[in-house]
């Protein structure tokens, strides 16, 4: 029942003035516990807490005292963010709701500026074949997603570019939590996009259940949905009629296109996965090579000899 009440309070269409529902916490359970000021606040980060998208859990405090959660761990995405903006006795955030308050405590403190982007990027399978490698990132911050190219000239020809991507639980709470936050950031002008831009990212990095595999295998997709194909529904359908202007990834996404349409990479990543699935069959070909050479050598000094 209260999973089925947390779901319901997610809902865009549900969401209730938060003003109002501030007051009458501070005129009845608030007087009644003798709670700090911004107690509310925290309250409902931490009820919601376990549909939140985190990597880490952390306890939060105010002025040394522990607020009223229902939980014993509050989960802080980006680190204690409302402790940053508070910092210089700033007045607190006003919210419009619920929904308003999770969407800001999700969000990165340092929000890089969109962009324009109409260019498909290839998938995540399509990438992998292209040479770069899916690495899952350490980061708390959800959004920080980085492309690495090689840095010198021996490694453009030799190593792997990296796709680093935060990890993401997918759940049965993942996609309501997702499409009403994108539906919060469409209608609510003035809010930044994040969320929909996190999502156009992945649906197209995923079109298949084999660009899930890829990055299950990165470990940056943790499927607790069941099927793959669960999964891959998941971010093909998410983004039906939306539209974006702001894409917050642009220069990242341009950066893995352009490396996917170099001519080496590709060719280095095929040779590996066609003739070298498994560093056994490499092993076995540098030795069957030094013995060719070998052979060479024997058959050139008798020769000459």
């Amino acid at each position: 029942m209260s999973i089925a009440v947390q779901l319901d309070l997610l809902l865009l269409e549900n969401q209730l003035p938060f003003f109002v529902l501030e007051k009458l916490f501070h005129i009845t359970v608030d007087k009644i516990l003798g709670r700090p000021p911004n107690c509310f606040f925290l309250y409902v980060v931490s009820y919601f807490s376990n549909m939140t998208m985190s990597l880490k859990h952390k306890s939060i405090t105010t002025n040394g005292t522990n607020c009223c959660s229902p939980n014993e761990y509050l989960i802080s995405l980006f680190g204690n963010r409302m402790n940053s903006e508070n910092e210089g006795g700033a007045a607190p955030k006003k919210y419009y709701h619920f929904l308003h308050i999770l969407h800001d405590h999700c969000l990165p403190l340092d929000i890089p500026e969109g962009k324009y982007y109409s260019e498909k990027m290839p998938s995540a399978s399509d990438l992998d074949y292209a040479g770069v490698k899916f690495v899952a990132g350490t980061e708390q911050d959800l959004f920080k997603v980085n492309f690495t190219d090689a840095q010198s000239c021996f490694g453009r020809y030799f190593r792997r570019a990296h796709f680093e991507i935060p990890p993401l639980s997918l759940n049965d709470s993942t996609e309501l939590f997702l499409r009403n936050l994108i539906a919060f950031e469409q209608c609510c002008h003035g809010v930044s996009c994040y969320f929909t831009s996190y999502a156009f990212l992945m649906d197209m990095l995923v079109n298949s259940t084999k660009d899930v595999e890829v990055l299950q295998k990165a470990g940056i997709i943790q499927n607790y949905l069941g099927a793959d194909q669960d999964a891959s529904d998941l971010f093909i359908k998410i983004c039906n009629e939306i539209v974006i202007k702001k894409f917050f990834f642009a220069e990242t996404c341009k950066q893995a296109t352009k490396y996917s349409k170099r001519y080496w990479p590709a060719t280095v990543a095929h040779v590996k996965r066609q003739y070298f699935p498994n560093p056994w069959t490499f092993i076995a070909f540098c030795v069957v090579f030094i013995a060719f050479g070998m052979e060479i050598i024997q058959f050139v000094h008798s020769f000459f000899k």
